[in-house]
């Protein structure tokens, strides 16, 4: 329901809530390539008391699976000062990074990185509040003029922002299958991979060298991964991985199916009908979603055929199965595991359940509940959303309202991804404050203009 507001509350341009890998790329993105008159008009709301990227999936070893250059903001402007280059520079690791001969750091080496420019574009966020909602605000001719941003500090005061538009970016939600009862969650015998290094604490606080029994639910590159933790951190546990497929399956990184991710793609992919859209996905559903890298395959089939050698049976792949049911009993979960096909279930019980299940991106959470009027929806009930990833709205709505993952649907694989942060942000930016300016050359500002704030 839209209303009018006589109250005056700090305004923004383009306004962004969360604070992750997307809105750290369109800071970059906007400090690389903008004015200072146009970065002081973006501004951001996170939750959270500082930066960070998926802290407690931090294994070692663990590598990222796309290209450093399509980092923060190298696709659009290789020369700005928050690329993933510099911050090697910056750190004193170029040459010895480069002698790896690889394109994929480490996790932890780019979540470092993440982190590196989160420091030097602090000016635009504002950590330790939590947004609760979006409210519409009308003029005097009952067209929506600007937004208001509810939201609550750390002491639970509440406090609104205004914009001129908004951009939604919250991240994904822990997908937790249906079977799974709450009091196991509650009682932290049963977690998401999303939380897996601080779960799985107390059992190396227990003793790495006693037989716990872990099951691991999932047959993607995150179930793959814990998988091999456990394995070997748990040297006499028994560790089981349950999927519902016959294998884990490699993930399509072949450079023909990658240009899936590439803005022209991008571009046809939305530009397509419902129908090809879904074969699309369907199709190239490998390069994303239940799909793990061959490194990763090839290490897990060693494991078990190095434990046969052993004679040991500690280690398995359950394929062909689906967790049905999961509850706490006492101090370990009990779990019954059902073949979809023949409908055979069988009950155990496990020390640890690690739910290697995703994420769900849909709708940006709760946040558009306040602006549902003035969205527009398909036949099936998905946003209708442009090119630039604002929803459309009614003809009497001004703002735009940007969404960050929520828009497969529309745009495709590279919606919850990391591949196109710099080439969306460029998008969203034009769309907010006009195309950029080109004093220097091809969509650049002069070094000492994009360098401007970097380190306030």
């Amino acid at each position: 329901m839209t209303g009018t507001s006589s109250r005056q509350y700090p305004h923004y341009g383009l306004l962004g809530v969360g604070f992750g890998p997307s809105h750290l790329s369109l800071a970059a993105v906007c400090d690389s390539t903008r004015a200072s008159s146009v970065r002081a008009r973006l501004h951001c709301l996170e939750a959270r008391p500082a930066f960070s990227w998926h802290p407690d999936m931090l294994l070692d070893g663990t590598r990222m699976q796309i290209a450093f250059l399509k980092d923060l903001v190298s696709p659009q402007d290789p020369t700005s000062p928050f690329s993933f280059t510099n911050y090697l520079v910056g750190k004193g690791r170029l040459e010895q990074f480069l002698n790896l001969g690889t394109l994929h750091p480490t996790r932890r080496e780019y979540a470092d990185y993440f982190g590196w420019a989160a420091d030097r574009l602090a000016h635009h966020v504002s950590y330790g509040y939590l947004v609760e909602g979006v409210r519409p605000v009308t003029g005097t001719d009952g067209g929506v003029t600007h937004l208001e941003v509810d939201y609550r500090d750390i002491t639970g005061d509440k406090h609104t922002i205004a914009a001129d538009h908004v951009s939604l970016a919250p991240g994904g939600r822990p997908v937790v299958p249906a079977g799974v009862e709450r009091d196991a969650l509650d009682s932290g015998v049963t977690f998401h991979s999303s939380t897996f290094l601080p779960s799985i604490e107390r059992f190396h606080q227990r003793g790495r060298d006693l037989p716990h029994r872990f099951l691991v639910v999932g047959a993607g590159q995150s179930a793959a991964e814990v998988f091999r933790y456990l394995a070997r951190e748990f040297p006499y546990a028994d560790v089981s991985l349950a999927h519902r497929g016959f294998a884990l399956v490699p993930a399509n990184s072949s450079p023909l199916a990658n240009e899936i991710f590439d803005p022209a793609s991008v571009d046809l992919f939305h530009a397509a009908d419902a129908t090809r859209r879904h074969t699309i996905l369907a199709e190239l559903r490998t390069t994303n979603y239940a799909a793990v890298d061959d490194e990763d395959i090839r290490a897990i089939a060693e494991l078990l055929y190095d434990q046969r050698v052993r004679g040991e049976d500690r280690l398995r792949l359950c394929r062909f199965t689906e967790l049905a049911a999961c509850r706490a009993d006492g101090p370990t979960a009990l779990v019954t595991l059902r073949a979809p096909s023949s409908g055979q279930a069988l009950t155990s019980r496990f020390d640890a359940v690690v739910l290697a299940t995703g994420y769900d991106f849909r709708e940006a959470g709760d946040l558009l509940t306040g602006l549902e009027p003035l969205l527009l929806r398909a036949p099936d009930g998905t946003l209708r959303i442009r090119r630039d990833y604002s929803v459309e709205t009614t003809a009497n709505c001004r703002p735009r309202i940007f969404l960050h993952g929520a828009a497969e649907h529309s745009h495709g694989l590279s919606s919850t991804l990391l591949s196109v942060l710099a080439h969306r942000s460029a998008r969203i930016l034009d769309s907010v404050f006009g195309p950029r300016p080109d004093p220097a050359g091809p969509g650049q500002l002069p070094l000492s203009d994009a360098l401007e704030g970097a380190d306030a």
